[in-house]
């Protein structure tokens, strides 16, 4: 045998030896308890995976999650994370073991967390925001179970956070969509009642242009041109409400309210063939919620009651006022609680258990988004409501919303009143005011000087920042939508050039966050059209705010 052989087969030798050192010392390990093993027969040979060796992969498949995983303590304090943990709260790992969850969590938040870290099962769940090192927050959904171990180790969580932002985005998307789809059905009904509007504007004007000697008529015909303006400002500001990205904001709202204006969004909406029918409690009690929002919720409903009906029929919306106690789905109180019910064709047992989820429809291509009832449903829920649906093949469908009751909503712009005011001190406040079309601005001075304001005008922004230099007014009333540079920048400019008067925004621009955020305060808002007494309002509350009248 040749050296070269005989060196071959030592080297082998010495590789066995050394692998059997290698199983030997494993497996006295494994009797001695030090560690956990499993023998696996792969192609035939038994093989140990330790668990040293058998838990690389896990880690390595944790730390290329999408989503942040760790490990936390019985009070949340964090003592693993991966990469993508850090990456969620704009951090380094090193910064962040050792820290607790709640320090990333809002105030408002806190007590629900704790909620869910006390878990008393095998998991918990919720979404949240959690808010990053640079301040920014981002949506979460979070779910933690609890790690099993021995009875006398500290109790630990696993936790995932996963980011909602992305799909938030195009939640939000799909939203716009469902409400164009709204403002879609209302628009011919729309154009048809805006031309009798705005014949019933004309015809009084011209009638008072005839008979300008006759004062008593002349008050009669000017106030049934008011009262078309009004509604035709209803109808405007109902459209661009639905087709607005807004914020939604919850707060008491008027069922009276809600409900008229519900009925002339159902009028301008179904259609002839559909019998609608009210059935409403005459007793108001203000429910929170966002009106736009509610009358969308309540439009989706009727829409889809119309389609469930394709040779038309019977659509009946019926309120009332009920204490609920005892029930898994709403905290005991007192609720408004509002059915819209139809003679349609129904829903199958399996269509209804799937009804409120979003995107399932059982219209054609095009038809429609399947997010119709999700949006009800997320309304509902959003403003601490519930929403539940009865129905079957046949024999229609009933979809009822439970509002929480309010105990007071905030004052009417109808109800808004003049203060009294002395006109000396009214002449000694003086008003500026901004807009580019001619017979708007033409309006609001004549307005003005009659209320007692002393009143000076430019039609561009440019231009009024230039005279505001020369005599600084006491208030500014501006446009929002101009041509060059919109009511914004001009105050932004006039603001970085020392003027510093309060500002009143009179647009018909309807989004007051896009205003908020442009100006970087709490902007005032008068949204055209708008009445001498709530222009009034207006200016009486930033002058009192501003101490104006205390000379």
């Amino acid at each position: 045998m040749s050296e070269e052989k005989i060196t071959q087969q030592q080297q082998l030798i010495d590789e066995l030896q050394s692998q059997l050192r290698e199983a030997l010392d494993t497996l006295d390990a494994i009797r001695n308890g030090e560690v956990d093993a499993l023998v696996v027969d792969v192609i035939g040979e038994p093989q140990i995976f330790t668990l040293e060796n058998a838990d690389r992969p896990y880690r390595f498949l944790i730390e290329q999650m999408k989503e942040g995983a760790m490990t936390l303590s019985d009070d949340g304090v964090i003592l693993y994370g991966n990469a993508r943990l850090a990456n969620l709260f704009g951090s380094s790992l090193g910064k962040i073991i050792g820290t607790n969850l709640k320090s990333y969590f809002k105030d408002a938040d806190i007590p629900r967390l704790e909620n869910l870290l006390s878990i008393d099962g095998p998991s918990s769940r919720g979404e949240f925001e959690i808010v990053r090192q640079d301040g920014t927050s981002i949506p979460i959904y979070f779910s933690a179970n609890e790690v099993v171990t021995d009875a006398s180790e500290i109790r630990l969580l696993g936790a995932i956070l996963t980011d909602l932002s992305e799909q938030r985005r195009y939640e939000e998307r799909l939203r716009q969509t469902q409400k164009m789809e709204a403002v879609g059905q209302l628009t011919g009904g729309l154009a048809h009642d805006f031309n009798n509007l705005l014949q019933a504007i004309c015809g009084n004007l011209n009638l008072i242009k005839l008979k300008s000697d006759d004062p008593e008529r002349i008050s009669k015909w000017a106030e049934n041109g008011l009262q078309a303006a009004e509604r035709g400002a209803k109808l405007t500001s109902q459209l661009l409400a639905f087709s607005r990205l807004q914020q939604i904001e919850i707060k008491p709202v008027s069922t009276v309210e809600l409900m008229s204006g519900v009925k002339d969004l159902l009028k301008h909406s179904l259609g002839p063939s559909v019998d609608i029918r009210y059935d409403l409690t005459a007793n108001e009690r203000p429910v929170y919620g966002d009106q736009t929002q509610l009358e969308l919720a309540i439009l989706n409903l009727a829409i889809n009651a119309r389609d469930a009906m394709p040779q038309g029929g019977k659509l009946t919306l019926t309120t009332a006022n009920r204490f609920i106690d005892n029930d898994t789905d709403l905290p005991a109180g007192h609720y408004f609680e509002l059915s819209v019910t139809d003679n349609g064709i129904g829903m199958s047992e399996e269509v209804l258990n799937r009804a409120f989820e979003p995107f399932f429809t059982t219209k054609g291509v095009g038809q429609g988004t399947g997010l119709g009832l999700a949006q009800v449903y997320g309304i509902a829920q959003q403003a601490g409501g519930f929403a539940r649906i009865r129905s079957s093949l046949g024999a229609g469908t009933t979809v009822t919303l439970f509002l929480r009751q309010a105990d007071t909503i905030g004052a009417r712009a109808s109800e808004l009143q003049e203060m009294p005011l002395d006109s000396t001190s009214k002449r000694q406040i003086k008003i500026f005011v901004i807009d580019d079309d001619d017979d708007v601005r033409n309006s609001l001075v004549e307005v003005l000087m009659i209320l007692g304001y002393s009143v000076s005008d430019a039609a561009d922004g440019m231009t009024g920042i230039e005279m505001m230099l020369e005599d600084t007014p006491d208030v500014l009333l501006i446009d929002y939508a101009m041509p060059v540079h919109n009511g914004a920048e001009i105050v932004k400019m006039a603001r970085e050039k020392g003027l510093l008067m309060p500002v009143i925004f009179a647009s018909g621009y309807s989004d007051k966050s896009a205003l908020n955020e442009a100006v970087g305060v709490q902007a005032n808002l008068l949204l055209k059209p708008f009445t001498i007494a709530a222009l009034n309002a207006e200016l009486e509350k930033v002058l009192n705010e501003f101490e104006l009248y205390n000379f």
